[in-house]
């Protein structure tokens, strides 16, 4: 909810309830609110995925990211938690945690997988017309500041951090 407040002459939409739109429960979903994010522990579907990018839009609108960071935060959800699934065994469920927050400098983007290995470099050009995958981590490096690959209790995180130019 965003409320008028009146001063010294000026008007000021001042937030009153920074809280996140959560989505309908979804099965093999559990959100935590966290501060100014959220954390999404799941067994990787279809429902699933639709719900943590619309939380990731929601942090960018609720705390205030930069507009432009929405778009972004929400193809690099997106494209992680779908490499993370290509990368998986077939007919075994896929678990995932996502935790996306705004700080100071933009969003933050980190999603922790079991899948073994460091993230595989294609040499695909992004706009290549007949490519079906590869162009996961180009992706990265084109909407991220940076990006790391770090060990977490689940196997590895992938730690994305998106800047507003």
């Amino acid at each position: 909810m965003t409320v008028t407040v009146f001063g010294t002459g000026t008007l000021h939409a001042a937030a009153v309830d920074e809280r996140l739109v959560v989505p309908d429960p979804v099965p093999g979903l559990v959100v935590t609110e966290r501060r100014r994010g959220f954390c999404a522990e799941m067994t990787a579907s279809p429902e699933a995925f639709s719900a943590v990018r619309v939380l990731t839009r929601s942090v960018t609108t609720t705390y205030g990211a930069a507009p432009g960071l929405a778009d972004s935060a929400e193809l690099v959800v997106s494209e992680l938690m779908g490499n993370v699934l290509r990368a998986s065994s077939e007919n075994e469920p896929v678990p995932l945690i996502v935790e996306v927050y705004a700080v100071p400098s933009g969003v933050e983007v980190i999603v922790h997988d079991s899948v073994p290995g460091q993230p595989d470099r294609r040499d695909v050009a992004l706009d290549s017309a007949e490519a079906m995958s590869g162009r996961g981590l180009h992706l990265l490096d084109l909407l991220t500041d940076h990006w790391t690959v770090e060990p977490s209790p689940l196997g590895k995180q992938i730690r994305c951090r998106l800047r507003a130019e």
